[in-house]
């Protein structure tokens, strides 16, 4: 309901997930961000005030608040309340994310660095932290360390969701870079992209993503008339996924 800006509706049902579970911090998330939506974050800030005034130690509902002023650019009460949330529950993961957010816009790196790797940690199925993660050494001038991550905790046998969360960050990195090199003209360096990609994707196993990793090499190894490599990569994708029409239409052009 959010994302058809259905505000009102999605504010209803945040707020019926709150009282179900109060411990859900992407419930207090959702209910600030519907509320921002209708462009009412004021009274998205009356409703946790009175939310804290039964429940003060509630560590979801004090991030929430700290939520609202970061979302008003006022840093400072946010990071408080953001710590006010953490004192009550070390755990509160999307405290800790926001909260290295905040330090980011300090400079702080390594403390931000830190906090979204303890998010990590809690809940390694948030592909927004791993994002999060991937700005900061962006900042900081080293994009590359988020692959140095990533290899490390391939090779220690880390938890699989935590490795398959570095390796999806990682992959959407060099997609974006393939894009970018395809717009130049570098149609070479492109490929190896999605062969990285390709590699990156088997080793945490996301067979889904291979589907649209083979058409994209078949396309650009079209594109450099190379009929052999296109038949090969758009034949893949007909063994993952027999009814893709595309890749069904493309190998119909080359035999």
């Amino acid at each position: 309901m959010l994302m058809q800006s259905l505000n009102a509706e999605a504010l209803l049902l945040y707020q019926s997930l709150v009282i179900k579970d109060e411990t859900s911090g992407y419930a207090f998330r959702g209910l600030v961000r519907a509320y921002k939506g209708m462009g009412r974050l004021g009274d998205a800030e009356s409703w946790l005030k009175s939310y804290l005034a039964g429940n003060p130690d509630s560590s979801p509902a004090l991030y929430a608040s700290g939520y609202i002023f970061y979302l008003k650019e006022d840093m400072t009460r946010a990071e408080e309340l953001f710590n006010k949330a953490l004192a009550h529950d070390g755990n509160n993961s999307l405290a800790l994310n926001n909260l290295s957010a905040v330090l980011l816009n300090q400079k702080s790196y390594a403390q931000a660095v830190n906090l979204v790797h303890k998010a990590i940690r809690v809940n390694p199925k948030e592909p927004m932290f791993f994002s999060n993660l991937e700005t900061i050494y962006k900042r900081m001038g080293d994009p590359d360390l988020i692959v140095t991550d990533y290899n490390f905790y391939l090779k220690e046998g880390e938890d699989p969701d935590v490795i398959r969360g570095y390796g999806m960050a990682v992959a959407r990195s060099m997609r974006q870079s393939s894009f970018r090199l395809y717009n130049e003209g570098h149609l070479d360096k492109a490929i190896l992209k999605w062969l990285k990609i390709e590699r990156i994707y088997k080793e945490i196993n996301h067979k889904v993503g291979l589907v649209p990793v083979y058409f994209s090499l078949g396309l650009l190894h079209e594109e450099k008339d190379d009929s052999q490599n296109a038949q090969k990569y758009f034949d893949r994708v007909l063994m993952l996924n027999p009814l893709h029409i595309q890749a069904k239409e493309r190998l119909d052009n080359h035999r």
